[in-house]
This record gives C-alpha cells, structure tokens and sequence, in this order.
C-alpha cells in the first residue's frame, strides 16, 4: 500500500453551532482515514475557535468477523501501543479484574495502551469500593506505566472493528470468538467496570 492510500480523505468541513458557548464557531470536519491493517474509518472532529470546546467521533466503515485481540505488555514500550476501538469493542485486563464495555451511547476511539491505563487510574475511586482492593490495583496501574507490571490487554469485539498496531507484532495474537462469547458481549454510553479477576479470566 503506498504512502498515498493513507492520506485522509476530507468528506467535509463546515461550520456550524457550538454546543458549549452556542456560537456559530464550532468547525467540524468529516474525514476517511485508511488504517493498515484496520481499514478504513471516519473520523469526525469537531472543535470551537471561541471557547475551544473539542470532541472527535471515531466510526468503523467496514465490519468484520467477531475477534478476540490479546497484547502481553512487558514494558513501556508496549504502552505505546495504538488501540483502535470501535464502538461495540470491550477492554479487559484479566490481571487486574478491569472493563470497559461499550454502552448504548459509546463511541469509537483511537488511543494507546497508556491512555487506558490513566483512565482506569482517574476512575479508580468510583470503581472500587474496597479500599486496601483499590490502593492494590493503584500500584499496579502505576507500576504498569512504568514498565514493571506484566499484563495482558484483551479487545473484543463482536463486529471485528477494532484493532491494535503494537511493538512486537508477534506478540500480537488474534483468534475469533464463539458464538456463545459473542453473546455475552454488550453492544455499542460506556460502561467501566471492576470485576472480580476470577471472573475476568474465566470470560477470556
């Protein structure tokens, strides 16, 4: 694929009511990205010359076959790992009990390994109630962005949207889900959850 096929198509860009300051100054711009190894995606950035409110909409154009993605992280490397979620994709880190499940108001999103990890940190205290189960989990989320925590990051998605482009592509192992995993999965507001590990693990 050459360097030319990976240049965003801009579908459109226009102006138009910003829902934070209701001026007519919210720019927002539609434009079809092709990801390798991914495909291609719509992504609708929005942001406002005024107050600078900003939100970006990432939508998956092509759909799949259901798939489980697993990425052993060893170091900091691995946290740069780029996530491409869509939005019926669930996040689960069977080490730690952790889960992100799409909702009915979820929306697809590009970010990285570490970008999850800060997140689960920012929403520790309304995830878990236990304390000494929490300061546990900290440390490990904070160890984990320091490279010391060895964890496995799971996407799966019912729809095969999603995917990761990561360090060490051999690590990288994808294998399809069954009809019965599939199922159970939540489809497409986003729903975080800390689980007991146990029942983590038995799901993946």
């Amino acid at each position: 694929m050459s360097s030319k096929e990976y240049r965003p198509k801009v579908l459109n860009d226009y102006t138009d009511v910003c829902p934070s300051c209701l001026n007519k100054s919210l720019r927002i711009v539609e434009a079809l990205h092709e990801i390798p190894y991914v495909g291609r995606i719509l992504i609708i950035s929005t942001k406002c010359d005024r107050c600078g409110y900003k939100h970006v909409d990432v939508f998956n154009i092509e759909q799949g076959k259901p798939i489980r993605i697993s990425y052993k992280v060893k170091d900091v490397r691995d946290l740069s790992a780029r996530i491409i979620r869509s939005m019926t994709a669930t996040i689960k880190i069977p080490e730690l009990g952790l889960m992100i499940e799409p909702g009915p108001l979820s929306q697809g999103e590009i970010t990285t390994i570490e970008g999850y990890i800060i997140r689960f940190l920012d929403l520790l205290d309304l995830l878990c109630e236990d304390k000494v189960l929490r300061e546990e989990i900290r440390k490990k989320l904070e160890l984990a962005l320091e490279g010391k925590f060895t964890f496995t990051f799971i996407i799966e998605d019912p729809l095969g949207n999603s995917s990761m482009v990561v360090p060490r592509a051999k690590d990288l192992k994808i294998e399809p889900l069954k009809p019965d995993e599939v199922r159970k999965l939540k489809y497409g507001e986003l729903i975080l959850e800390l689980r007991r590990r146990e029942d983590v693990k038995k799901e993946t």
